[in-house]
């Protein structure tokens, strides 16, 4: 039997084969300061430690936290790898990671927030100081959910709620059903409605989240309706050959593999916890398929869309989203391992 580019089936590698390898090569990159995109490589590095049993991959990620869990809090922590930390149990002392998690919480929670409820992280760089960012609905849900479930604390159950509701609420546009990069509270302006990788980190996001909420909570149902119809949103968009583009409804935009792998990350983990029906896991597949060109044999994964300023855009202007080189990055990494992870859990090769 042969794929679709004619070659043997045989001659694929593994879920597995590509988890190892894309970690490995993810060793690489030094997280020492917080950045965008951290928190999906590392989330990435601690599933290839759990399912391929390799602890160096955990300890890499520990090294960085226990540094990171001495020194003071600064603005730039609110891209805290928070959900990954609370998974990575410190050998040197079994309370300070969840001590440090609970600092990080109470500073999210003390941040400046617009009379709406929405939270603006960064009030020290003008460009931005009135802003927030479809990436936060990966970051810090997921985290405050594990926390909560850590703590028996109802109260960081409520806060992730609100950091979803308040971003979807912020990032929504009459002009269709995709989430915009970012929005500047001070004068109502969405920027980058569409962008393929953030809507992909809403999704992902949304779906760690969902699978963290009990069955017993109140607003569950409701987000897994907002989850839902999003899903369905970007399923339709999806191209005949499995990829996404890089802004989602724009027909000149190109094909990305990092919203590429991450939708189907998505896809793959919603179908395993019998949230989406089967079509969804058809396009996880496609999406699979799609991606592998993408890999190589050092573990490296091309065609990610380079770093993505929304704030430099005073006007809409979909040509930056179209124009945007691709290169090797770490969240492209992180995609890549958390697609291939996503598939060894649900015992697809």
């Amino acid at each position: 039997m042969t794929d679709a580019a004619g070659s043997p089936l045989s001659d694929r590698p593994t879920a597995r084969e590509l988890l190892a390898r894309v970690a490995d090569r993810t060793l690489a990159f030094d997280f020492s300061v917080w950045q965008w995109g951290d928190a999906i490589a590392i989330d990435g590095l601690l599933d290839a430690s759990e399912l391929l049993g390799s602890p160096r991959y955990r300890e890499f990620v520990a090294g960085f936290y226990r540094r990171w869990a001495k020194r003071p809090l600064g603005w730039m922590d609110h891209l805290t790898p928070g959900a990954a930390l609370l998974r990575l149990p410190d050998p040197d002392s079994q309370d300070s990671f969840l001590e440090a998690a609970e600092r990080l919480a109470a500073w999210l929670r003390d941040a400046p927030h617009t009379e709406a409820g929405l939270p603006l992280y960064r009030p020290d760089a003008g460009t931005v100081r009135h802003s927030c960012w479809v990436d936060t609905i990966y970051h810090e849900p997921s985290f405050l959910l594990r926390l909560a479930d850590m703590t028996g604390e109802d109260a960081h159950r409520a806060h992730a709620v609100s950091v979803w509701s308040s971003h979807t609420a912020a990032l929504s546009s009459d002009g269709g059903p995709f989430l915009a990069h970012s929005y500047e509270s001070a004068n109502g302006l969405i920027r980058g409605y569409g962008w393929g990788r953030g809507n992909a980190w809403a999704l992902l996001g949304m779906v760690d989240a969902i699978e963290l909420m009990p069955a017993r909570m109140s607003d569950r149902a409701a987000l897994v309706a907002e989850f839902e119809s999003l899903a369905e949103a970007i399923a339709d968009v999806q191209q005949p050959n499995g990829l996404w583009r890089t802004q989602l409804h724009d027909r000149e935009a190109y094909l990305e593999s990092s919203c590429t792998a991450m939708l189907g990350a998505a896809f793959t983990k919603a179908r395993r916890l019998g949230l989406l029906p089967e079509r969804y896991g058809e396009a996880a597949e496609r999406a699979w398929m799609a991606a592998l060109p993408y890999y190589d044999d050092e573990g490296r994964f091309f065609g990610v869309s380079a770093w993505t300023h929304a704030a430099i855009n005073h006007v809409e202007d979909p040509l930056y989203y179209r124009t945007l080189p691709t290169e090797i990055n770490w969240w492209g990494q992180g995609a890549a391992l958390r697609a291939a992870a996503e598939r060894v859990r649900a015992g697809l090769t």
